[in-house]
């Protein structure tokens, strides 16, 4: 009998171990990868790990013609030891296939021979050599991505780590599939393969651009089950923002507002800019205020007069920055701060001299003299052709515009009218720089208009 038990259990055990799982009818060929089953190590031996639903055993004895039934026994182990054994409900008549749809688990088997005389195996107790033993897990992994997450923004080329938690009482010594599909329309390229449950992967993304891109990742077990986790609507933006300041390109005031224009190519939208200011004509750089959204107008307030260079340094939410500038580049701007109003001189305290004289100490004049308003102007930045004379006949009374527009160069003639007649006049001269700033100077001495002689009165003795 022992000797009968050891055979049948030994061809059992071949049938078993050589007998592909039906799977249930109507089941569709799921998207992933074909999985290899794998054994578990238990105590001191390996054990099939098996996703089938129903197993079918065909057990041949020596004696084949004398068997007349079978019986199926079976004993799930809790984790901790053994239960009893169990017998199915079914006789299995001699040529019939032993069929059986266990739970899942972990099991041992006994086939129990009996013949046509009535002679049959002993039933199994504790010390019983099981026919088989093997675990059922229908069960996926569970598998959930840390990072990225749906709808994540990612540079292209950019390195990052991929997370993942997966979890399986069965996983594969190197259960991990990373998958990466652009058009995230099921059309995958793998990234790796056979990974060890680490949790962590360091991923160099592709630099083809999507906002519709999937990462998938499948974690099998050894049973052939493949769980599988998706971050869906991941962006990839390969294209560095870029940006410059375009005005104003002089400023009277040393805090302005500067006009900027500030675009991103690539689909993941600016996240930050920044101005970039050098007051040594590029030799150094120095980071500035932040420019917000709508990313139209920086404000800026620069230390002192001068040049200056500006750059922008934009940012997109994908981590793409434009390069922080050096040196000298086409895409700088630059910007003249000037405060100073123009510096004016009269060359005459009184502001005017006789045309045809370089200098004069005359102080009354009458109708007709030609005069001359000899003037100088000192600026970095003077505006060509943005002088003013003007003269004034009474401090009460308002300036007469002599000449506008005039150069800032050479001195300013005219003639003098009955309409300028006046006790004591006076002399002004305004200059414009590029930035705006209005200098001014007037005559620091009256000079003397007359229109009329008196004839006195005449006593004649």
């Amino acid at each position: 009998m022992t000797v009968r038990t050891l055979a049948s259990a030994t061809l059992f055990a071949l049938a078993l171990a050589g007998r592909a799982l039906a799977v249930e009818a109507g089941a569709e060929t799921p998207a992933v990868p074909t999985v290899a089953e794998e054994t578990q190590q238990v105590d001191d031996r390996q054990v099939k790990v098996w996703a089938k639903r129903a197993l079918s055993m065909n057990v041949k004895s020596k004696d084949e013609a004398d068997v007349q039934s079978r019986e199926l026994w079976y004993s799930a182990f809790d984790g901790k030891a053994w239960g009893a054994w169990s017998k199915h409900g079914i006789i299995f008549a001699r040529e019939a296939p032993i069929a059986w749809e266990p739970t899942e688990g972990h099991w041992r088997i006994y086939i129990r021979t009996i013949k046509v005389s009535g002679l049959a195996n002993p039933e199994p107790g504790p010390a019983t050599v099981p026919a088989g033993e093997f675990i059922i897990d229908r069960s996926a992994p569970t598998v959930a991505i840390g990072f990225p997450g749906s709808q994540a923004k990612l540079r292209g080329g950019g390195k990052y780590t991929i997370k993942w938690e997966a979890t399986d009482l069965h996983l594969k010594a190197a259960p991990v599939t990373l998958r990466w599909s652009r058009d995230g329309k099921g059309v995958y390229e793998t990234i790796a393969a056979d990974l060890p449950n680490s949790g962590t992967y360091e991923w160099t993304v592709p630099k083809d651009m999507t906002n519709a891109g999937q990462l998938q990742i499948l974690v099998a077990d050894k049973a052939g089950n493949v769980g599988s986790a998706e971050s869906s609507q991941v962006l990839v933006d390969s294209i560095s923002p870029r940006g410059r300041v375009t005005a104003p390109a002089i400023s009277a005031r040393s805090e302005a507002a500067y006009s900027t224009e500030i675009a991103d190519a690539g689909p993941a939208g600016l996240s930050a800019a920044k101005l970039w200011i050098s007051g040594d004509d590029g030799v150094t750089w120095a980071e500035g205020p932040a420019v917000t959204a709508p990313w139209k107008t920086v404000g800026w307030k620069a230390p002192a007069d001068g040049r200056y260079r500006l750059a922008i340094v934009a940012a997109d939410q994908a981590g793409n920055i434009s390069a922080t500038p050096k040196g000298k580049g086409e895409d700088q701007f630059q910007v003249i701060i000037d405060t100073t109003a123009p510096v004016i001189t009269l060359a005459s305290p009184v502001g005017i001299v006789e045309a045809d004289k370089a200098s004069s100490t005359r102080r009354a004049f009458k109708p007709g003299d030609r005069v001359a308003v000899n003037f100088g102007i000192k600026d970095v930045n003077l505006q060509a052709n943005s002088a003013s004379v003007y003269l004034q006949t009474d401090a009460a009374k308002p300036w007469i515009e002599l000449g506008k527009g005039l150069p800032v160069d050479a001195a300013f003639r005219f003639a003098i009218t009955d309409a300028h007649a006046s006790r004591s006049a006076r002399i002004k001269v305004t200059a414009l720089d590029a930035a705006g700033n209005l200098g001014e100077t007037v005559s620091t001495d009256g000079f003397q208009v007359d229109t009329e002689v008196d004839a006195g009165t005449v006593e004649i003795k």
